[in-house]
C-alpha cells in the first residue's frame, strides 16, 4: 500500500473563484470567463447588444413554460 503526501499542487478547490472577484458564490463559465452572478449582471448590463439574442431566447422558452 502506497502513501501519498497531500499539497497544494493536487488540490482542486470547489468551486473555482470568479475571474473578476475572487467570490465563490454562485460561479459559472459566463463569455469564455469564471464569473459569478453579480458580476455576470454587470457584463450583460454594461453590454446588453452582445447579450440580446441570450434575453431573447430566455423569455421566449419562460413564455412556453
Amino acid at each position: 500500500m502506497s502513501i501519498d503526501l497531500v499539497n497544494s499542487e493536487n488540490i482542486i478547490t470547489f468551486p473555482r473563484p470568479c475571474t473578476l472577484c475572487e467570490s465563490r458564490k454562485n460561479v459559472q463559465l459566463f463569455a469564455g470567463l469564471m464569473v459569478c452572478e453579480s458580476c455576470q449582471k454587470n457584463i450583460i448590463f454594461a453590454n446588453p447588444d452582445h447579450f440580446s439574442a441570450d434575453r431573447e431566447i430566455e423569455v421566449e422558452s419562460k413564455a412556453q413554460d
